[in-house]
């Protein structure tokens, strides 16, 4: 059955007022075009239904025989937009009004109501939230209980989170947030909540990765208006003296609205010592403090970086900032099980392998040993990976091609020595040093 637009704006041509027949009789016109149509050639009256129109009546040829040799919807030369569709009446051919009928499967205006479906809901982490979307496929003829549409448009978003190593109460965090906002609770008749976060954790952990993916589910949900994620430091913000640090700022703030502005090492825009009086820094945390507010509801700004830090300079400076930031995640550090994980990410994304003798409990014992020189944890495995595929390529060179990309505890060895060299490593760091920048 083929189902028409009830709804698109329609108009009648080749039309012969001669005709004696009301526009209302006709039966198959009327249940096309049901808010507009067209008069005097072109007939058009907005937002009405035909019934309801008080129009001398116009004259259209008599049943049963319908000189038409068909009646469909078609683009119009006339109108623009591809929505909007015409519905011409050619007079050259008789045609029976049922025989018509029988011949063109159409569907009259008769509203159908969608099904109601209800969908068992007890979210608590985001494999629960993965589970629906993988148990329930959506439906443009279904109403459902929750936003289900929308949890499909972040379906990839919430894998790519899921994928991320560790990160067990960050995940379950965002997914409060997330539930909060899916459900438009943050709206009201006085404006809406902030949507301001900050990010604890040490380098290396995934935080933009974090916030890359906290703005792509927010921009799929229509919390915000654009797909804008722009990642900025000091010198993005303060300008070389006063005056411009305000008109900087704000660019950079104008340049994300409907997105999302993301500050690593937000610490970085002031100074932790409480009797320096960086002019700089106070006049770009006061430019920012005020658009925090004044464009709630079209902009994210999310900060990053070590909890104390933040607290003793990004917050410090303007004491209107930590009320702002109403959301706080933290990214634990990770352990040695964790860091092996990372590499062997890295490995396969990048298809290289594991020589086919090397032990598991000898990897993970290597690691852990290792675990405390990583203080950048990712993006120390990162840097690792680099350094292994370099001793591995000096050793494999010249052997045969089944020797290639596969890595064995030697070059682990070898590319840890350059890793050190490179890091200038000379010990093991106590832990309290592994919550500092270097």
């Amino acid at each position: 059955m083929t189902s028409f637009n009830k709804k698109f704006i329609s108009y009648l041509d080749n039309y012969d007022s001669s005709f004696n027949l009301t526009i209302d009789k006709l039966e198959i016109i009327k249940s096309l075009i049901q808010d507009n149509y067209y008069y005097n050639k072109v007939y058009t009256i907005d937002n009405y239904p035909i019934s309801t129109i008080k129009q001398p009546p116009q004259r259209l040829p008599s049943i049963p025989e319908v000189p038409a040799s068909i009646i469909t919807p078609r683009l119009s030369p006339r109108l623009s937009s591809p929505r909007k569709r015409t519905l011409k009446i050619h007079t050259d051919v008789s045609l029976n009004y049922d025989t018509w009928m029988e011949n063109h499967e159409v569907e009259l205006n008769t509203p159908t109501e969608k099904k109601k479906v209800v969908i068992e809901t007890n979210v608590s982490n985001i494999e629960d939230l993965l589970k629906i979307i993988e148990e329930n496929e959506y439906s443009n003829d279904c109403e459902y209980n929750i936003d289900l549409k929308g949890l499909h448009n972040i379906k990839n978003e919430l894998y790519s989170l899921q994928k991320m190593i560790g990160m067990t109460e960050l995940k379950t965090t965002i997914i409060h947030q997330l539930l909060y906002f899916i459900q438009r609770l943050h709206i009201s008749s006085t404006g809406s909540d902030f949507k301001h976060t900050v990010i604890y954790g040490p380098p290396g952990t995934g935080k933009t990765e974090v916030a890359k993916i906290i703005g792509n589910m927010y921009s799929k949900l229509g919390i915000l208006e654009k797909s804008i994620f722009k990642k900025v430091t000091r010198s993005d913000l303060i300008a070389g003296y006063l005056g411009q640090t305000a008109i900087k700022t704000n660019n950079v703030i104008k340049d994300c609205l409907g997105g999302v502005l993301f500050i690593d090492e937000a610490y970085s825009l002031a100074d932790a010592d409480k009797n320096s009086s960086d002019s700089y820094s106070k006049e770009c945390i006061d430019t920012l403090c005020e658009a925090l507010s004044d464009h709630k509801e079209k902009l994210m700004v999310i900060i990053a970086g070590y909890k104390k830090e933040l607290d003793e300079t990004f917050f410090r400076v303007n004491k209107g900032m930590d009320s702002r930031f109403i959301w706080r995640f933290t990214i634990d550090s990770y352990d040695y099980k964790e860091l092996k994980s990372i590499f062997e990410k890295l490995m396969e994304q990048q298809e290289w392998f594991w020589y086919d003798n090397e032990n598991e409990l000898e990897k993970l014992s290597w690691f852990e040993r290792k675990k405390d020189t990583f203080v950048f944890f990712g993006r120390d495995m990162e840097s690792l990976f680099t350094y292994v595929k370099i001793s591995h390529g000096k050793r494999i060179y010249g052997k045969e091609e089944q020797y290639k990309k596969k890595i064995t505890m030697d070059d682990l060895d070898a590319g840890y020595s350059i890793f050190l060299k490179n890091k200038e490593v000379k010990q093991i760091k106590p832990f309290g040093l592994q919550m500092m920048y270097m």
